[in-house]
């Protein structure tokens, strides 16, 4: 069977971005294996969703048994890691999820690269570049569901604009629109604009027929939440964007979110990019001659709802699944223009790759990729702590590590595991100084164990300090190098410190665990 010239130079360039996406992912993860001299995941995320698909396994929606919690942002991702689940086989599914997902991205941009018909020197450079660019191999090396998100979008995307040049309804948009709101929640937004250019054109019926299959999966699983006596949103959101009304004289969590997000380049090249879209929506004529226009207006608008109401940065993987949809629409844009606006695009598209590639390497070198070792010194060891030598109940604020595969009671301070402290921590004015102490003691938590610039607050007068664990060499990408470690009663800190003393001996490298002199 011979294949057609452009369906011919549509495979070249899907595998060719995708074998460029999938090499420098394998090389990300072995130069990471290289630095902690072990394989690990750069997040403790990562075990937090894999601890909640523990718990869905057994028939709990939470990460300790007959505890309902939402520590999960995505409403899919802990489902699809639910193979294995209380084997140590399961702690390969995000790994291998992110294969499929960083190979799914490189597809899918070299899809879009290869209908820009541009010049074969252009299309191999952008197959090439793109994926590098746009944290392609970063994002799946997080470990997250992230390259599964930015599969969607992309999907999304393709799909959109298919459908207005050829007026058909493809496949890929069908599981773009659906399937982004199930692995991310701001998926939402870009769904929600591709009903509406779905409507715009006159299709009525598969608007809302897409729009309910997008939205009714969402609400659906907000009213599980519910059910449970959780709150709609998962408590992973709540803790980690700050909605509450409970701020005190602080700024709203959405307003300092935006400040934040406007301060980081590739937010600032979010914004530049979403406004750019939305120009050339409106002023190009080749675009809206061929309704091609109706694309930037909904990828504009989804770019804009991201930096209002979501994330920039932590690995940089909040902003990959828009960054990849406004970039590839403007791809897909350059041969439907004119020379000037053909110029202005093509000098916006090297301007944002050029800045998101060195924003993105440096963010890998300097840090993503020492993450691994990171966490293995830390909340690695931790969890080993709590599981090999406490074997009791513990506190903590990094929930992965320690609750994944523990059959002991586990709290968090921060919130995402455990509602009590999320409200705590959101109350009005503020928690009440040493508020960990009576959550922790409901649950019989003998050992808390917590970054102290955070949590200082928490502590109770009762608790009494045992010592710190600590790195050489802090880089990575945890939130402290010092984790305090308490005893949350004087009876019980004899014994813990007899433990940690036999713990102390047993660490790798580069780790060390300081005890604190008594009474203190």
């Amino acid at each position: 069977m011979t294949l057609s010239p452009a369906r011919e130079n549509a495979l070249g360039c899907a595998a060719l971005s995708a074998f460029v996406s999938l090499a420098a992912f394998a090389g990300l993860q072995l130069w990471a294996a290289v630095l902690a001299g072990v394989f690990e995941y750069p997040l403790d995320d990562v075990y937090i969703h894999m601890a909640m698909a523990e718990g869905i396994a057994s028939g709990t929606y939470g990460v300790n048994p007959g505890e309902a919690s939402s520590a999960a942002s995505s409403i899919l991702y802990p489902l699809l890691l639910v193979p294995f689940a209380g084997t140590e086989m399961q702690r390969w599914m995000p790994l291998l999820w992110n294969i499929v997902g960083v190979a799914a991205v490189g597809v899918l941009w070299g899809l879009v690269v290869a209908r820009a018909n541009l010049s074969r020197v252009v299309t191999v450079v952008l197959a090439i570049v793109g994926p590098l660019a746009l944290n392609v191999p970063g994002v799946g090396f997080a470990g997250m569901e992230h390259s599964l998100h930015a599969a969607f979008a992309l999907a999304c995307l393709l799909g959109l604009w298919i459908f207005v040049q050829e007026d058909r309804i493809s496949a890929l948009l069908v599981i773009g629109v659906i399937g982004a709101p199930l692995m991310r929640l701001e998926g939402l937004a870009l769904s929600g604009a591709a009903c509406g250019v779905l409507l715009l054109r006159g299709r009525i019926a598969a608007a809302f027929g897409l729009g309910l299959a997008a939205i009714l999966p969402v609400l659906a699983f907000m009213g599980f939440l519910v059910s449970l006596g959780l709150e709609p949103l998962p408590g992973s959101i709540i803790a980690k964007t700050q909605l509450s009304t409970g701020n005190g004289p602080e700024l709203p969590g959405f307003v300092r979110a935006i400040i934040e997000n406007i301060q980081k380049k590739p937010g600032q090249i979010l914004l530049a990019l979403s406004f750019f879209s939305v120009l050339i929506a409106l002023a190009v004529q080749n675009l809206r001659r061929e309704r091609l226009y109706l694309v930037f207006w909904a990828i504009g608008l989804a770019g804009i709802a991201h930096f209002l109401g979501g994330r920039i940065g932590w690995m940089n993987r909040y902003e990959h699944y828009i960054l990849l949809v406004l970039i590839g629409g403007l791809v897909l844009a350059l041969s439907h223009m004119g020379p000037v606006w053909r110029g202005v695009t093509a000098a916006a598209l090297v301007l944002s790759l050029g800045v998101l590639g060195d924003t993105y390497a440096t963010s890998l070198a300097d840090r993503s990729v020492w993450g691994p070792r990171a966490i293995h010194l830390q909340q690695a060891q931790m969890a080993r702590f709590a599981k090999d030598y406490a074997q009791a109940p513990v506190g903590v604020n990094d929930l992965g590590w320690v609750t994944w595969q523990n059959d002991q009671y586990v709290f968090d301070l921060y919130g995402l595991g455990s509602p009590s402290a999320l409200a705590e921590r959101m109350r009005p004015g503020g928690p009440q100084p040493g508020w960990g102490g009576p959550l922790v003691a409901q649950h019989g938590v003998r050992l808390v164990m917590i970054y102290d610039s955070w949590f200082a607050d928490a502590v109770a007068p009762t608790w009494q300090r045992l010592g710190e664990l600590t790195m050489d060499s802090p880089r990575g990408t945890v939130a402290d190098w010092r984790v305090g470690f308490y005893a949350t009663a004087p009876e019980y800190a004899p014994e813990l410190r007899e433990k940690l003393r036999a713990f102390a001996q047993t660490l790798p490298a580069d780790a060390q665990f300081t005890m604190a002199e008594v009474g203190q």
